[in-house]
């Protein structure tokens, strides 16, 4: 199995400091290691008590405070009453990326090459999480860092997804062939639809940047490059839109085609 230069920075439980509702619910559903949470004083509805008991039940201590310290804490953005700083630590490093993948019972991983939008990246992994996706592999340059809008966007799908930071995609997709995963790369070129190839076997499906695409040297690695479908006359759909719609025709070839 091919072996790539370990950086050991990269990988490492991050800080974050995230806020609304649903993502602080779910880092603590996920089991993250959540140091604080502060929740406004004003906030006493069902969301706000399910994230009280869920808190309690595992421990984690919770501060009541004024809305506006809140807004203090994470800035000028819509909290909905409730903030937290957690410890994110959902990577697989590169030591543990092979044992990782060969435990992957027929592997769907999804490759994301300089997604910028944070919102984007943030929506794109709300979808590998409901897709069920076993990992999400991001560029260390180029790409939105793990922050709270993308946990926020994620509605905290980011909690339960598994990720894995490179510095070399092109490297890391020929370590994935090895495995005996076949690379699938979205274009918007008239290249094979989506709903004429096979994604039942072991699957990476490489995804470009919201302006830019795939970068050349990243498909010249690909196996196949894939269209989706269109009858407009528009020639690109929004990122996360786009890996929506490839991601729903893996698993519907996976777990709904013989479905009338």
């Amino acid at each position: 199995v091919m072996t790539i230069m370990i950086n050991n920075t990269i990988n490492k439980p991050i800080p974050i400091k995230i806020f609304g509702r649903q993502p602080v619910f779910e880092a603590l559903r996920f089991g993250c290691v959540l140091q604080n949470i502060w929740i406004a004083k004003q906030a006493k509805d069902k969301p706000i008590r399910q994230i009280e008991e869920t808190a309690q039940k595992k421990l984690v201590k919770v501060n009541y405070v004024d809305k506006n310290d809140i807004q203090k804490i994470v800035g000028a953005v819509v909290h909905q009453g409730v903030a937290a700083q957690v410890v994110y630590d959902n990577f697989i490093d590169i030591a543990s990326l092979d044992s990782f993948i060969g435990h992957c019972n027929n592997p769907f991983i999804l490759v994301l090459d300089q997604i910028q939008d944070p919102h984007n990246l943030g929506a794109i992994i709300r979808t590998a999480e409901i897709t069920n996706a076993d990992l999400v592999i991001l560029p260390v340059k180029g790409s939105a860092p793990i922050n709270a809008t993308v946990a926020k966007t994620s509605a905290g799908a980011l909690f339960g997804v598994k990720i894995h930071q490179t510095e070399n995609i092109t490297l890391l997709i020929k370590q994935l062939q090895q495995h005996g995963i076949f690379v699938f790369a979205a274009s918007v070129s008239n290249r094979q639809s989506i709903y004429q190839v096979d994604f039942t076997n072991p699957t990476a499906l490489v995804i470009g940047s919201e302006d830019k695409g795939i970068r050349k040297n990243i498909q010249t690695v690909c196996d196949e490059l894939i269209t989706i479908p269109q009858l407009g006359k528009l020639n690109s759909l929004n990122a996360s839109v786009s890996t929506a719609i490839i991601m729903y025709e893996v698993i519907r070839q996976r777990y709904f085609k013989n479905i009338n």
